[in-house]
């Protein structure tokens, strides 16, 4: 029932259109929201670990610069309030190195060097007793500044280390007081606890290197490949280092920051993949609720809009039955009209003609036909002027009965016994036509109101009908069901059927398919006229070469008729 004015309506680019505006209006916005919630989380994940690692990183730089703050100063202070005598004495400058230990044990060893560079007295666990420095860069950098703390190197111990050195003038005489740093202690302020498990902390020189161990970006003294090193002054640098070769999934950022205690650069890295993970994981579940809340919009979408699309197809369709039983009514009315005018122009003159006709009879009565030559010849052709004077009244009376609104009577009527009534009074022609009348009845049917004699007429019209379009040798099956409101009837015929323009026009007056003098095309139309009058309608199913089924359905009761208009319809057509 779709197909027909999906063709003509062009359903298919309503559809398409309805459905693409139903989606860009409902997906619009879940995408936009999405895309907006995957980047402001990504932003705020995002600056929440920057601000977690600036803040290690600052309490970091602030541990390391009190360390060395007050190792420079402990060495300053030994230096500077004590004499030469007492710092060269090596037991004195013993139990003074112990004292320093007790009190932070951070230093490996102390000496106390003359202006040659080489050792006036020494404490600790090396042999540098004879060890000269005169050569060395930090020996020449603290006679210009006075208080050196050397980058990391190997020196005579031939191992990592780095050294605070102060020179001091007194009573002429000038020494440097040099201690060296335990590195053990260092790298522990270095360690902690971290949120990754590639996540460690270490220093750089300005020259990019390392002056303490690295887990994972190399040993001390080696170079480190930091590209936003030399950006560093004040303020901390945020960048991301590259994947390790044995963690290509993780993400590294690195927190840069110079010391203020000496030239170094503190590297805190942080491993924030697994910090991601809770962000990766709700990513992930915002991507899921975009992707089955699209589904369920496209669905829903394609759903609703296939829906209201048939809806408007079912409305077009019963627009469309009802726009052809509308016209069919006005051309029932129009028939009806028609008909009052045929009555006065044309039944006036055929009973003249008819009396005419009868005079001649009665005044051949009164001839002798032996005296008459043409007696038999005007007999004769009074007698077919007669009887084509009635055919031709019983044609313009059939045409009368469309302009007559009869009200309908309110009888019970068992459909069942309607229909074999009129089966029964076609049941000899359709024998001697080797035409089989079956019936399927629905023994549960209800009994109606309704006109008995008029639905009579009706089943009588089209089984008629079925056998004239069947000829010989088939089957004409009555069946009868229980409908919404009333009951239908179906007559089903085994016939060559019809095409689409005849099915089209059967119920139109005048119109027919069987052949010149068989039929006046007025039968459907009068049966149409009055199902019309008791309020049921009739369909027609056909397809060539299979059959065609007549669908009558009648209501519980007929509608009622105003009687006023109903007795002015009389007069006009009177």
């Amino acid at each position: 029932m779709v197909s027909e004015p999906e063709v003509v309506r062009g359903y298919r680019v309503i559809y398409r259109r309805m459905l693409a505006t139903l989606l860009v209006l409902a997906l619009s916005p879940l995408l936009i929201l999405g895309a907006f919630a995957l980047q402001h989380i990504d932003s705020i994940y995002n600056e929440k670990i920057s601000a977690g690692l600036e803040a290690v990183t600052s309490s970091k730089r602030r541990a390391l610069d009190t360390f060395l703050s007050e190792r420079i100063a402990q060495i300053k202070t030994m230096a500077f309030t004590h004499s030469y005598e007492e710092l060269t004495d090596v037991p004195r400058l013993s139990r003074l190195f112990s004292v320093m230990q007790q009190n932070s044990a951070s230093f490996v060893d102390m000496g106390i060097i003359g202006m040659d560079g080489s050792h006036i007295a020494y404490v600790g666990p090396y042999d540098l007793k004879n060890a000269n420095y005169a050569n060395t860069e930090w020996f020449e950098a603290v006679q210009r500044t006075g208080v050196v703390v050397t980058d990391v190197f190997l020196g005579f111990r031939k191992s990592p280390h780095f050294i605070i050195a102060v020179l001091r003038h007194i009573d002429g005489k000038s020494f440097i007081l040099r201690a060296t740093i335990d590195m053990t202690v260092l790298e522990g302020l270095l360690r902690r606890e971290y949120s990754g498990q590639h996540s460690e902390a270490f220093l750089v020189n300005k020259a990019g290197v390392l002056q303490t161990n690295s887990l994972f970006h190399g040993k001390i003294m080696e170079k480190f490949e930091l590209p936003d090193l030399h950006r560093t002054s004040q303020r901390i640098v945020i960048t991301s280092l590259l994947p390790l070769k044995d963690a290509p999934d993780n993400r590294l950022q690195a927190a840069i920051m110079p010391l203020e205690s000496m030239p170094w650069v503190l590297v805190v890295v942080d491993d924030v993949f697994e910090s991601l993970t809770s962000l990766h994981q709700l990513q992930t579940w915002i991507i899921f609720c975009l992707i089955i809340g699209s589904l369920v919009i496209i669905v829903g979408s394609i759903f609703c809009t296939g829906k209201l699309i048939n809806y408007l197809s079912v409305a077009d369709e019963q627009k469309s039955q009802i726009g052809a039983r509308i016209l069919q009514s006005s051309k029932m009315a129009a028939l009806g009209k028609m008909a009052a005018g045929v009555a006065h122009e044309v039944n006036n003159p055929l009973m003249l003609i008819q009396e005419n006709a009868g005079w001649i009879t009665d005044l051949l009565e009164e001839e002798s036909p032996a005296t008459m030559k043409n007696y038999a010849e005007i007999k004769q052709s009074c007698k077919k002027i007669e009887d084509h004077v009635k055919r031709a009244k019983g044609i313009t009376q059939r045409m009368l009965g469309f302009g007559r609104r009869m009200n309908p009577g309110r009888t019970e009527v068992v459909i069942n016994a309607i229909t074999d009534e009129a089966s029964e009074m076609l049941r000899v022609e359709a024998n001697n036509r080797n035409i089989q009348i079956i019936h399927a009845y629905d023994n549960a049917l209800p009994v109606i109101y309704s006109d008995p004699a008029q639905l009579e007429q009706v089943f009588i019209n089209i089984i008629d009908n079925a056998l004239d379009a069947i000829g010989h040798d088939g089957i004409v099956e009555i069946k009868t069901c229980k409908a919404e409101s009333g009951v239908m009837v179906m007559i089903k015929d085994n016939g060559p059927g019809m095409d689409e323009a005849t099915r089209k026009r059967i119920f139109d007056p005048f119109f027919t398919t069987k052949k010149v003098g068989e039929g006046t095309g007025l039968g459907l139309a009068i049966c149409f006229s009055i199902l019309e009058k008791l309020g049921g309608h009739v369909d027609v199913e056909s397809k060539v070469g299979i059959g065609t089924t007549f669908i009558i359905s009648l209501p519980d009761e007929p509608p009622m008729v105003d009687l006023e208009q109903d007795f002015s319809d009389k007069k006009d057509v009177a």
